[in-house]
């Protein structure tokens, strides 16, 4: 608010007017007064051909008072002495029609019973119906205009929106609407030719994503705003490709699976991410089925605060359940997820559980407490070369920690059971693919009337903890290299938000006893991937950060598998979900497996663990590091360790 030199006043007239101006309300009232007047007269005039005798200006001065407080009473009552004019839109017009048209009903028997006999022309009300909407209507419209034409010559930065479908248009609307937003439309780029020279919301069509370059030069734009939600890969690189020969801005609209489904909007806008490169098309979800079996359920996720577990609660949040239950064990990043919860889900009741799954006690507490309906399954050790060189834990972690959960599920009579299982399963050469199949054999046989339960396969996904991407992005940071290990290693990917959504309908899916697959798509090279973090950071592959091939990892495959050699799979109504047949395991296999490898973990046999886990999958190869730890001769550190069952992983004994 400005301020005035002390002494110094300002003229009563001025400050008498400013006043009137600030009551916005009165204002309106009294423009609208004088609109009605106006029409009013305009159509006695049109009635009588612009010459009307004594006894008809008469009879306009006599209903005149009468028809301005039946107009501005109807108008009040629908909201028309308020609002602002410059948001003028259809919905205000539509309006504007009901009120001149009820304001007409109620004044045509009225005038003729008071006005019988005195020769009033009926033609006269109905003149002033069309003229009322169009002076109503064309004033409101008229302030809109001069505000936008004003707010656009404000200093904004020009901007080319790349796409003229609902993203794009919400796009321009709201930044013509907004003159607080740093940029400016000045046409629409689609690649639709049936949209060429069409105006939406005043901005035309100017050509397609061939002409940018001329567009861009020939407008000067500063900046160029990708709004195509369901753009593949190759068309992002090829536009991005071109605003950099051009050398201007470019943000992007996050993709319809990124976004939730949530309306298109500026603040969307972001600088392109390596995973809008990957050009996944959005998944199509039946929410509805999705939300009976989340809303006012309770929910339990274990690894709440990793990288897929976040984002299952997050998006399990938005279906309003009863409870959530965060199982973790790592203290800050569960303080994190629940600040997190704070801010963006105020009404959600969630309750936070420190806790392990090999803690048997504190698992069972839990349930006992919190009887949850619905179990997702996400914690896990998953870093391939890092549990080839802890084979022991990886077992005890991700096969007993599996068991664990699922069999005290099993016991609290929980209605599913979701395990989130990995394409590393497939064929295994590494401790973490064969520790997660044998965690899906055991969910086969574990499987209960009153216990659904599934598993979901997939495979990497862009930005989880430990991913090639966020590597990738710390190397180049550090100005390289960038390593990959092989020039031809391929692997699935896809985005954390779509892998979840996923698994969220497949959770919905089947009667128990089911493998779910999802659809990765094709296979990315990871040297293509590398190349994009460098090219997004505005470097260029090989020349200002090189590429090193440092050759594959123990345990590593050239490129990834999702299907086992005589697993059949069978399509499911999703198109992005398939289903894989498996062969039926008894609960009495499960505990021969589990007590045979809980002797050997406890004895550290790396030996007989290995062969034992080849016997439970035979089509497991192991790597060559693990083979050759194999070698080694554990007799005398067995003698160590008692053959005993650890107690703390067993839980067969309890069973029902």
């Amino acid at each position: 608010m400005s301020t005035l030199p002390v002494g110094l006043k300002v003229p009563s007239d001025r400050v008498q007017l400013r006043e009137l101006f600030n009551n916005r309300r009165l204002l309106i009232l009294l423009s609208q007064a004088w609109l009605v007047i106006v029409t009013y007269y305009l159509s006695f005039l049109l009635r009588f051909d612009f010459s009307p005798g004594h006894s008809e200006r008469q009879l306009l001065i006599r209903t005149l008072p009468l028809i301005v407080f039946v107009k501005l009473g109807i108008f009040y009552l629908f909201g028309l002495v308020r609002g602002w004019w410059r948001y003028v839109g259809m919905s205000d017009l539509a309006d504007i029609t009901k009120a001149a048209g009820l304001s007409s009903a109620i004044l045509y028997p009225f005038i003729e019973s008071a006005f019988r006999g005195t020769g009033y022309p009926r033609s006269v009300l109905a003149i002033d119906l069309a003229l009322t909407i169009l002076a109503m209507g064309g004033a409101r419209f008229a302030v809109r205009a001069y505000t936008e034409h004003a707010q656009s010559s404000a200093i904004r930065e020009p901007a080319l929106i790349v796409g003229a479908g609902q993203a794009g248009s919400a796009i321009v609307r709201e930044l013509k609407h907004n003159p607080a937003l740093r940029f400016r439309p000045i046409g629409f780029v689609d690649d639709d030719r049936s949209k060429r020279g069409i105006r939406i919301h005043g901005i035309a069509v100017l050509g397609d994503t061939a002409d940018l370059p001329k567009l861009i030069g020939q407008h000067e734009v500063k900046c160029v705003l990708i709004a195509i939600p369901s753009a593949t890969g190759t068309q992002v690189e090829a536009i991005i490709r071109k605003c950099r020969e051009c050398k201007v801005e470019f943000k992007i609209l996050p993709s319809l699976t990124e976004r939730f489904h949530e309306t298109a909007s500026v603040k969307e806008l972001r600088s392109l991410n390596v995973e809008d490169l990957l050009g996944r098309t959005p998944v199509l979800l039946d929410n509805e089925t999705i939300r009976k079996r989340l809303e006012n359920k309770t929910l339990l996720v274990t690894g709440a605060a990793g990288s897929i577990g976040s984002e299952i609660v997050r998006q399990a949040a938005r279906h309003n359940p009863r409870t959530l239950v965060l199982f973790e064990r790592s203290e800050n990043d569960l303080f994190r997820v629940c600040s997190e919860l704070d801010d963006r889900f105020p009404s959600l009741h969630y309750v936070p559980v420190i806790g392990d799954i090999l803690d048997v006690g504190t698992l069972r507490d839990t349930f006992a407490l919190h009887r949850p309906n619905s179990v997702f399954h996400a914690a896990a050790y998953k870093h391939v070369p890092m549990m080839e060189q802890n084979c022991f834990q990886a077992v005890v972690n991700n096969i007993f920690g599996t068991y664990n959960v699922a069999l005290v599920a099993r016991q609290f009579n929980v209605e599913d059971f979701v395990m989130l299982s990995s394409d590393k399963a497939v064929n295994p050469t590494n401790i973490m693919g064969v520790t997660k199949r044998v965690a899906e054999l055991i969910l086969l046989g574990l499987q209960h009337e009153n216990t659904r339960f599934v598993a979901v396969r997939f495979g990497n996904v862009l930005g989880s903890n430990g991913s090639v991407l966020p590597i990738f992005q710390q190397q180049v940071a550090r100005g390289g290299p960038v390593t990959v290990t092989h020039p031809d290693a391929k692997r699935y990917f896809m985005t954390i938000p779509e892998a979840v959504q996923l698994v969220l309908q497949a959770s919905t899916m089947g009667r128990g006893g089911e493998i779910f697959i999802l659809d990765m798509g094709e296979p990315i090279r990871i040297q293509d991937l590398a190349r994009n973090v460098i090219k997004l950071s505005g470097l260029e592959p090989g020349v200002d950060v090189p590429i090193v091939f440092t050759g594959l990892r123990p345990g590593e495959k050239l490129v990834e598998e999702l299907l086992t050699e005589g697993e059949g799979i069978t399509r499911t109504w999703h198109e992005k979900i398939r289903v894989l047949s498996s062969a039926e395991v008894s609960f009495e296999q499960i505990r021969q497996w589990l007590d045979s490898l809980s002797a050997l973990v406890e004895a550290k046999n790396m030996h007989g663990l290995v062969s034992k886990l080849a016997e439970i999958v035979p089509e497991y190869k192991p790597s060559e590091e693990v083979l050759s730890r194999c070698q080694v001769d554990c007799h005398d550190i067995a003698l160590q360790y008692r053959r005993a069952r650890p107690s703390l992983v067993i839980l067969a004994e309890t069973a029902a």
